[in-house]
């Protein structure tokens, strides 16, 4: 009995390192299905992004009688949780396979399901509160653990002339999963949120829990173009060999490791950095400012029905999958940094948009702003990534990525806390023009609107005037 169990976990653990540590691309076919298989995990993890944030959020925290402003500071606890990742640098340096890194964090997403079985809880509403926030914030700070990794991992796997129309593709399906599962769970709250709300917060907490596995196992099917220790043929050597060169190899590596503060200050030291670095920054700020406030608003405040916002959503979304690849196609051939300053400035059209909304003009404006909402997120989050990888060095570029994450995390959650603190005060001072009253979160989606079109200005005067050295190495076999 006791041989068969050792052959059984001898098996096992063959199979686990086969699968996360020599999972090495060895053809284009290879390759694509990598990439399949990432567009795959990363449409469920951007559909748990939503189901664990925002409105669906909002509308958990609110039943657990928080206020608006904390919502919206707790909503921004995933800028803050990036802090974590400027801690590892080190050990991410050291790190010669991102696989199961990747695949583990990805798993403690599984936190965010827990969260919304929370209201089953007999406590009183300030501890659930309290479970929700450390639930919440410990599921972040995994998932930005795992994110500069996974960055890198995909960008290792995509040919740089491919990448506006690689990430643009891979968005467009993302998005249509996104607003199609957004829109039936909006349906269901809907449905459940008069008398059984916690029947609704049930059923969103399982759908992310089977999201979860999905992505976990997408991600468990990618190959990883990494190496770790080669022999004197260029073949990764995996087990014992490895094991000898990784023994051979440790007074080197301790030799040349770098300091915390080196890595930090070499990287600022680099003219792109820093631009790539205030870029990121001036976005978060505008973007942390006001977005964070929107979700309650929209619930607490214009009181818009779940199903009209996610119906609404769904269209704009199919919009968004129509012309997302013809901004893809506009980067590789006009640049990142133009179209991502286009998308810059509509966004900011957005957040104005926002800012002029009150309950008797909310459903024409709503419309209004979610079609210029999803004409811009077409390609933001594209185009902040594509001026990164544009910029960084290929060697540094896990590490710079991190560095990004971090300070701008931490940055954002900062925005967020003074956002909180001019909504209370706005909401103990009330403004009024003209007679009107004019609702805190109007006043904060205007200095949004300012701050994006600050950024927007940036690219076109900083980053366009930048060039661009191509990494040839992404994409292409090397075994």
């Amino acid at each position: 009995m006791s041989h068969n169990l050792n052959y059984i976990n001898q098996y096992l653990l063959a199979k686990f390192r086969r699968i996360y540590f020599m999972a090495l691309p060895e053809s284009k076919e290879d390759y694509k299905k990598s990439r399949v298989n990432y567009t795959i995990g990363d449409s469920a993890a951007q559909t748990i992004v939503q189901l664990a944030g925002g409105t669906f959020l909002a509308s958990l925290m609110t039943y657990c009688k928080i206020s608006d402003a904390n919502i919206g500071i707790i909503t921004s606890l995933a800028s803050l949780a990036a802090l974590s990742q400027i801690f590892l640098i080190q050990f991410m340096g050291r790190i010669k396979k991102y696989k199961f890194l990747v695949c583990f964090t990805s798993l403690q997403r599984i936190l965010f399901s827990t969260i919304y079985f929370i209201p089953f809880l007999n406590i009183d509403n300030r501890y659930k509160a309290i479970a929700i926030i450390v639930l919440y914030f410990i599921g972040q700070i995994f998932v930005q653990i795992g994110t500069p990794a996974s960055q890198d991992w995909i960008a290792s796997l995509v040919p740089s002339r491919l990448r506006g129309k690689y990430f643009s593709i891979k968005d467009s399906i993302a998005v249509f999963v996104v607003s199609g599962v957004m829109l039936a769970a909006g349906m269901v709250l809907d449905y459940f949120k008069a008398n059984a709300i916690r029947t609704g917060f049930l059923i969103v907490g399982l759908l992310i829990f089977i999201l979860v596995i999905i992505n976990v196992a997408a991600m468990s099917k990618m190959k990883e173009p990494r190496t770790s220790f080669l022999n004197e043929s260029g073949k990764e050597m995996h087990g014992r060999l490895a094991k000898k060169a990784k023994e051979k190899d440790a007074d080197t590596e301790k030799e040349n490791r770098k300091s915390l503060l080196k890595e930090i200050t070499e990287a600022f030291e680099n003219r792109k950095f820093r631009k790539a670095l205030i870029l990121q920054s001036l976005y978060i700020t505008g973007f942390y400012i006001s977005v964070p406030f929107v979700a309650s608003y929209q619930v607490n405040i214009l009181k818009l029905p779940y199903t009209f916002m996610m119906l609404v959503g769904f269209i704009c979304n199919l919009y968004r999958i129509y012309i997302t690849p013809k901004f893809g196609r506009m980067a590789d051939k006009y640049g990142m940094a133009r179209i991502l300053r286009y998308s810059l400035t509509i966004l900011g059209l957005n957040v104005l948009i926002i800012g002029v909304t009150v309950p008797g003009n909310a459903y024409p404006l709503h419309i209004i702003g979610s079609v210029l909402a999803s004409t811009a997120w077409a390609f933001v989050g594209i185009g902040l990534f594509g001026v990164q990888l544009d910029f960084f060095q290929s060697d540094k570029r896990m590490i710079w990525l991190s560095l990004v994450s971090s300070i701008s995390g931490l940055w954002g959650f900062l925005v967020s806390i003074v956002g909180g603190k001019l909504l209370n005060f706005f909401e103990s001072n009330p403004v009024t023009i003209y007679g009107r009253y004019i609702y805190p979160q109007q006043i904060l989606n205007i200095l949004g609107f300012l701050i994006l079109i600050v950024s927007s200005l940036y690219i076109k005067l900083r980053i366009e005037t930048e060039k661009i050295d191509t990494n040839r190495k992404d994409g292409r076999v090397s075994v």
